[in-house]
Order: C-alpha cells, then structure tokens, then sequence
C-alpha cells in the first residue's frame, strides 16, 4: 500500500525547473461519520489534505473540534440546489481523489416505505452520487489538460455501494435496486473516464459495524453474517483502490455466497428470497 503520497507539481514548458511538492487531496462525500470518516481519517495519517461533506451539524462541529486540519462541508444531499451550489463551491478546489460514501438505509422487510422515504433513499444512493460523479470528473478531467503533475497515483473517483447490489432478482428492496444501479453507474464512468487516464472504482462490502448499523439494531449489529469492524473494510478498500479493482466485493465468504445465488434461475431465486424477506402483514 502506499504510504507516501506526495506529489510533484511541475511547469510542463520547463523541464529543468523545480518541482513544488504539494500533498494530495481527497474529498469525502459523506464522510463525517461511519466508514466514511473512517476512509477519510485513513488518508489524514498518510499525509492527504482532506475535505469532508455532511449534513449534520453536530457531526461536523465535532470533526472541527478534534481533526481540526480537516476541511468541512455541510449539505444536504437531498436538496438538488443546495448540492450543486456546495459542488460549485468546491469547482475552485485540486482534487486528486473523491469517494462517495454517503447512504440512506431503512429496513425494507419491515418497514414499508412511505413518500419521505423513498425519495430520500433513491436521491442519496443514486441520483446525488450521479449529481456529484458527474461534476468530479469533469473537473478532474479539465485538471488533467491544465495542470502537470508527475503522480504516484492517478485520479480517481470511488463509489460506496452495497454487496446487495450485486444481487440481481426482481424481489430486490429499494436499497438493494439503486447501489445496483449505482454499480453499474460506476461502471459506465470507468469506461468513459479511462482515456483521461482516471481511475474508478466501485466497493460493495458487506455488514460493517458502525454505529448506524447498530442503531437500526438496537445497538448491537453482531449477529449480522461475517460482518467486519470499520478498520478492516478500510484496508480492504485501500487494497482495491491500490489494485485498482473495478468493483471490490468483500467479504470474501459473502461474495461467494451472493456469486452462488446469482447463478440460480431467477424464478427460483425470486421465490427464495420473497419467501424470506416478506412484510409482516
């Protein structure tokens, strides 16, 4: 893994003349909490200038109290305004590296969703992170024509998605459907971002205990299945960043699982899932 990222900003008209180095930067959508503030205190400890997004008030007050050389932003994802005008905002700033790790979970088995949470759901998972993946790498494009740098690491933009979205049955929840599209998504940027030389990358990890997992679990998620704590999801995402996988599934016991089901006839799978995950009525 690499541990040293500074960079070299260089004027490409004069070989011969000095190279400032200057640490790289990352931004983190969703990242003052949970394993996005876990992804972005990671990149702090290597050395990254690191920008974080969030829309709680404490949650940010916080991080300018303890980590006070991280930059924050608070914004409301769910408000199409508010999040571009924070995107323009940030038009102005370097970026080497963005990770999307905002999300909106409700348990679908139990609670039917009423209109609230479905457009929270769907905007979150989906249409923000397509809002702010599209901005990324039009600036990071433009960044590659105009400015010289030579780079341990190329850009790259990385997606948080879920391993419930590589699970493709007609049965699947809200949830499960847009990190389904977001995967795919992901995909269709990497095709179209690799002439610009832009890496991206999509993680799809299974339970990870953070203290959201826990709260939808009455504060205890340890019975959930090969689930992880928060660190070893982050060397496992720093690993699939470094090997540059186009889309990281893990654990490795869930990912043959889901490979596994995938492969059943999806009648079949329709049925079995359906007869697990019904609404009590």
């Amino acid at each position: 893994m690499n541990t040293n990222p500074m960079q070299f900003k260089c004027n490409a008209n004069n070989q011969n003349s000095n190279c400032e180095s200057i640490a790289p930067h990352i931004i983190v959508v969703g990242g003052t909490s949970g394993l996005g503030l876990a992804l972005a205190l990671h990149h702090q400890q290597l050395g990254w200038q690191v920008s974080v997004v969030g829309h709680s008030v404490s949650k940010i007050s916080h991080i300018n109290s303890q980590y006070p050389h991280i930059v924050t932003y608070t914004c409301d994802l769910t408000d199409t305004a508010q999040t571009q005008g924070l995107l323009d905002k940030l038009s102005d700033v370097h970026f080497q590296r963005l990770i999307y790790s905002a999300g909106s979970y409700l348990n679908e088995r139990v609670h039917h969703l009423n209109q609230a949470d479905s457009d929270k759901m769907l905007v979150i998972n989906f249409q923000a992170f397509e809002q702010v993946f599209r901005w990324a790498s039009a600036c990071l494009k433009t960044q590659n024509q105009s400015l010289d740098f030579t780079k341990i690491d190329k850009p790259n933009l990385i997606c948080i998605a879920s391993i419930a979205g590589t699970m493709d049955y007609p049965y699947a929840s809200l949830y499960a459907k847009s990190k389904r599209a977001m995967i795919v998504t992901a995909s269709a940027y990497r095709a179209a971002l690799a002439p610009y030389d832009i890496q991206v990358n999509c993680i799809a990890p299974g339970y990870i205990d953070t203290q959201a997992l826990r709260d939808l679990n009455n504060g205890d998620a340890s019975h959930k299945p090969f689930i992880m704590s928060t660190q070893t999801a982050v060397e496992h995402i720093m690993q699939a960043i470094d090997n540059d996988v186009e889309l990281a599934i893990f654990p490795r016991s869930m990912r043959y699982i889901t490979r596994a089901l995938n492969y059943l006839p999806k009648p079949l799978l329709n049925w079995i899932l359906r007869s697990k995950l019904d609404k009590k009525k």
